[in-house]
């Protein structure tokens, strides 16, 4: 291999004014630092300016060809700088050594140029699917779970299936990867079913959708608001203000009520009258005293039936509707509700009974106390 100055020079990385500059300019050390200086300058400013024009070009031809222009610009400001260095100090015999030893043929560049075309157009799909998964969550087509699911399973579906093409491009067997893939799928199945199968519940959940974020469920006597919903579990704030977190997989397998699913919901409220009392006038007297109440709806209107017989009183039950149901609104409602009949009902003069209890003694002489006659009490000990 040519190691001597003619080499050198008659290199094509020093074209004709290359070695003229460099002795007139760069023959001192103090030169060839201050060129440095520059050089770090220049790339710098040329950063800062490819950056900036990054938002206009956006703007006037779209995100990928701004994207694709700025990584073009720096890859030419890096090989730039690098030549520039190796002619400030008089190296370039490095770069021409280092392209000598990357000789490929025309078969492996062909590939390669290939495995770069699979892996830009890969990160392009993946830019695109991301950003289209970021248009439908804003017209809340999706909720924020689901666009995070959608994220992590469009990337792992994009890299998965260039790496695939990458590979048989490259013609390494994939026999084995899948074989030992499904070895490790199967272990960690075994170790880990619990956590499988919430992650499976997971995604049932993001498809059937059941409830969103902020709705008012429950799920086995459990009842709050939904605050956030991941592939494991599904977070809930109940009325207590405790935060329970439930596994995804005991969501989907035990019976669910969403609240906020339709725009009403029924609130029942049990009120007893007296045996005596004119069932069809203390029903007319509910339902004038909350027919006016602005916590309920006016559609359906209110309605009361006779429920049972109770112990002490015969038991109604008003059934009233409230709107966009929350279970602030619930208790509003059922207050004013409870409010207002006591009122009617003491204006009206019709009573609420309560349970009383009466205690009689027996008509027979009962158990005698021992001791009782030594007390005073006119009973005599039992005989023997």
């Amino acid at each position: 291999m040519l190691t001597s100055p003619d080499f050198l020079l008659q290199s094509p990385l020093r074209p004709d004014p290359i070695p003229w500059i460099q002795e007139t300019y760069l023959s001192s050390f103090e030169s060839q630092l201050l060129a440095t200086g520059l050089l770090v300058a220049v790339a710098l400013l040329t950063t800062v300016g490819i950056r900036r024009s990054v938002p206009s070009v956006r703007r006037r031809y779209g995100p990928q060809i701004a994207e694709a222009s700025a990584v073009a610009g720096l890859l030419v400001v890096v090989l730039g700088s690098i030549y520039a260095f190796s002619v400030i100090w008089h190296v370039t015999f490095v770069l021409r050594r280092t392209l000598a030893a990357m000789a490929f043929d025309r078969w492996i560049v062909t590939l390669n140029l290939v495995t770069i075309t699979i892996a830009v157009v890969a990160y392009l799909c993946i830019r695109f699917v991301n950003r289209s998964i970021d248009k439908l969550a804003e017209t809340r087509a999706l909720t924020n779970h689901q666009s995070e699911v959608a994220y992590h399973v469009a990337d792992v579906a994009i890299v998965g299936s260039a790496a695939t093409l990458v590979l048989t491009l490259w013609g390494i067997d994939l026999t084995n990867i899948f074989i030992g893939a499904g070895a490790i799928t199967a272990i960690v199945a075994l170790t880990a079913r619990e956590t499988l199968t919430s992650m499976l519940a997971g995604f049932i959940l993001l498809f059937s959708r059941p409830f969103r974020v902020g709705d008012w469920i429950e799920v086995n006597d459990r009842t709050g608001i939904v605050k956030d919903v991941t592939i494991f579990n599904t977070k809930i704030q109940t009325f207590g203000d405790k935060h329970v977190l439930i596994p995804n997989d005991e969501i989907t397998s035990s019976q669910l009520t969403n609240f906020s699913r339709n725009d009403q919901l029924r609130v029942e409220i049990e009120i007893g009258v007296d045996y005596e009392t004119d069932l069809e006038y203390a029903r007319d007297v509910i339902v004038d005293a909350v027919c006016d109440l602005e916590s309920i709806k006016r559609t359906p209107n209110p309605q009361v039936v006779a429920k049972r017989f109770g112990d002490s009183a015969v038991l109604l039950e008003l059934q009233l509707w409230i709107g966009d149901p929350t279970k602030r609104r619930t208790w509003d409602a059922r207050t004013d509700a409870i409010e207002a009949v006591m009122a009617a009902f003491d204006r009206e003069g019709i009573s609420i009974p309560y349970p009383h209890r009466v205690h009689s003694p027996r008509d027979d002489d009962g158990y005698p106390i021992r001791g009782m006659e030594r007390d005073g009490m006119g009973l005599t000990a039992p005989q023997d």
